[in-house]
């Protein structure tokens, strides 16, 4: 059985809350995040240092590569979040700590496979930028989307970025993990795309942390219910950090 998170978002209370969750099921072989480790939250550090001591993989995602390149097209609360968390990279004593910590973070990989899985953070066409959202099913700006994000892999690709858990089908649908927290068996005979959600920043209306379990043959998505007062208050005592970045916590949009 592989875990999958993603978007913890310096969200240390969640993390912390997901990884026992994980230890519960006692059959989780491997652990590999799909990105955004930081931004928005006020432990970015801590949260790093916690995912790379117990995920086998962490792949790039926006908010890494904006702290490495800048936050170029980020509205500007998330642009200050954004510069705050390089600038408490930057301040990590010792410096032996520090340097380590910003070679990981500048040598992760943007895309990984196996077998005939594909992860990435954002989509196939763009793996750390792009996002794969419902109203892509019937827009008509970008007609071709879909069909070329599902060109992209061959089986089965699993994503995060957008927070909204859930599966994509060739036949242009997407099914909600809400309406699927019993399991979605994956067909041998179907391409799809599956979202497993934020541990951090949840913005499918349940403030739960979210992740995903593939077994091989099945997805599962697991709700646990974290402290979420505990990094609310750390939020609203850093100026960097907008507060709606602590209210939104609580509706999980």
């Amino acid at each position: 059985m592989i875990a999958f998170i993603s978007d913890i978002h310096g969200n240390l209370p969640a993390l912390e809350a997901v990884f026992t969750d994980i230890a519960s099921l006692g059959n989780v072989d491997k652990v590999i995040c799909l990105g955004d480790v930081v931004g928005y939250g006020p432990n970015p550090v801590e949260c790093f240092e916690l995912v790379a001591e117990r995920c086998k993989l962490i792949l790039m995602g926006n908010h890494e590569h904006a702290v490495l390149h800048g936050a170029l097209g980020f509205h500007v609360p998330a642009r200050q979040a954004i510069d705050w968390t390089r600038s408490t990279f930057q301040a990590i004593e010792p410096p032996a700590r520090r340097k380590a910590l910003w070679r990981l973070l500048e040598d992760l990989p943007v895309r990984h496979e196996f077998g005939d899985v594909l992860l990435v953070h954002g989509s196939p066409r763009d793996p750390v930028m792009e996002y794969v959202l419902e109203s892509d099913l019937w827009d008509g700006n970008d007609p071709d989307k879909m069909d070329q994000i599902f060109a992209g892999f061959s089986k089965l690709c699993f994503v995060g970025h957008t927070h909204r858990p859930g599966v994509f089908t060739t036949d242009r649908c997407f099914l909600p993990a809400q309406e699927l927290m019993d399991g979605f068996a994956v067909n041998d005979h179907h391409k799809y795309l599956i979202n497993i959600g934020s541990v951090g920043q949840p913005r499918d209306r349940d403030p739960r942390a979210c992740y995903a379990v593939f077994s091989g043959d099945a997805v599962y998505w697991r709700r646990v219910i974290y402290d979420i007062n505990r990094v609310a208050d750390q939020v609203q005592t850093i100026p960097e950090l907008d507060n709606r970045f602590a209210s939104r916590l609580y509706m999980g949009v």
